[in-house]
């Protein structure tokens, strides 16, 4: 199922424009990941742990393309890419009406209403697919502004693990949520 481009205006007047990525955008998208993770606190994976090569990100790209249950988008600003946001349909039968939500921003584009874009574009699309009927994610129970931004778009809470994430010696909670679509 296609999704259909948007322009969206942003809180710093900004207009970003949110589109289906495309095999050509393997090695934008890849430095943009390579730019955000190690700024981020709530994304679980450490730079040196990004090894994907540009081929490996197109077929990376290329899965969300042939796979009728799951999406990548990408937020583009002046040609750039700022973010991107997935939503990885399962491949077991028995789970292939469920997709788990990832993403990610530069940090100069956080807190400015890309996530709730992002956030709302695949969630309109995942409501239109007749595929999909659960949408999940997984959050740090530390991650306030993710919480909102989760709550606000109808994210209801299913469960805690404790100690889920460990970074420099510390432990984090890890809380999914899910959304009927």
């Amino acid at each position: 199922m296609k999704f259909e481009p948007k322009q969206i205006t942003l809180q710093n007047a900004k207009t970003v424009f949110i589109r289906q990525a495309e095999v050509s955008d393997a090695e934008d998208l890849l430095n943009c990941v390579k730019t955000y993770i190690p700024t981020s606190k709530y994304i679980p994976k450490l730079k040196s742990e990004i090894k994907l090569t540009v081929d490996q990100e197109k077929e990376w790209i290329n899965s969300f393309i042939i796979n009728d249950n799951s999406l990548l988008l990408v937020a583009e600003y002046e040609g750039k890419i700022i973010g991107n946001i997935d939503l990885t349909g399962s491949r077991r039968k028995i789970m292939e009406h469920t997709a788990v939500i990832g993403m990610g921003m530069l940090q100069e584009w956080q807190n400015i209403g890309l996530g709730t874009a992002l956030l709302s574009a695949i969630i309109e699309w995942a409501k239109n697919n007749p595929i999909l009927e659960l949408i999940w994610l997984q959050v740090y129970t530390e991650n306030e502004s993710g919480l909102n931004l989760y709550r606000k778009m109808g994210f209801v809470e299913n469960g805690i693990i404790k100690n889920f994430f460990k970074r420099d010696d510390k432990y984090f909670h890890n809380l999914t949520m899910t959304l009927t679509v």
